[in-house]
């Protein structure tokens, strides 16, 4: 924050072209291989309330059509400033409107019902869910299944509360409605589309 109260930004890609490419492929692979976890192909400097992982994906999905909300834990000024200079998109207050959800994992997830899930003529019109962990667990938790995976897989993340294999399970549940969840920590992330089965 500098002395006239206007947050001191910090640099986004060090080189846009090629570090966004590389984010990008590394979320599809994700994204075609869920509860697998991938390490972060780039390092990037996080505002304060972001953790590294949401600030790659942010900077690699997100722009000036695809409102973003953040919970209270990560809305920061700093976050704030940090998205609007190096993407563009606009930070709204109300979930509903948001086509990417920001939150600790730690938190009330119950806030995810009142994000977009599409609609039955078009289901992609659905938001995703960036959940933000200190460390992700490969092995562990439930067992996923479905489109992408040649056999069943375990993934855990870590400090959860109980109820968020529930509110995914609910959510699998209005497929081909639904959010979309993608989980980062500092290092890595890991995806499981709505189209993911999970066994509790």
């Amino acid at each position: 924050m500098t002395n006239s109260g206007i947050p001191s930004l910090i640099g986004g890609f060090s080189n846009k072209a090629s570090d966004s490419l590389a984010c990008y492929s590394t979320l599809h692979e994700a994204t075609s291989n869920p509860a697998t976890i991938f390490q972060l192909p780039v390092t990037v400097a996080a505002p304060r309330g972001l953790m590294m992982g949401a600030v790659v994906i942010l900077l690699t999905l997100a722009d000036a059509e695809t409102p973003v909300w953040l919970a209270p834990e990560c809305d920061t000024t700093e976050a704030r400033a940090h998205l609007l200079f190096h993407t563009g998109c606009p930070i709204v207050a109300e979930p509903e409107l948001a086509a990417f959800a920001v939150m600790s994992v730690e938190r009330d997830l119950s806030i995810t019902k009142d994000l977009g899930l599409g609609l039955a003529e078009y289901p992609d019109r659905t938001a995703t869910v960036i959940l933000e962990s200190e460390r992700l667990i490969d092995g562990e938790g439930p067992l996923f299944h479905g489109p992408g995976m040649t056999e069943p897989r375990r993934f855990c993340v870590e400090e959860h509360p109980p109820s968020l294999w529930v509110h995914i399970a609910a959510n699998q549940a209005l497929f081909p409605r639904g959010v979309d969840w993608i989980f980062a920590s500092p290092t890595e992330l890991a995806a499981l589309p709505r189209s993911t089965k999970i066994e509790l």
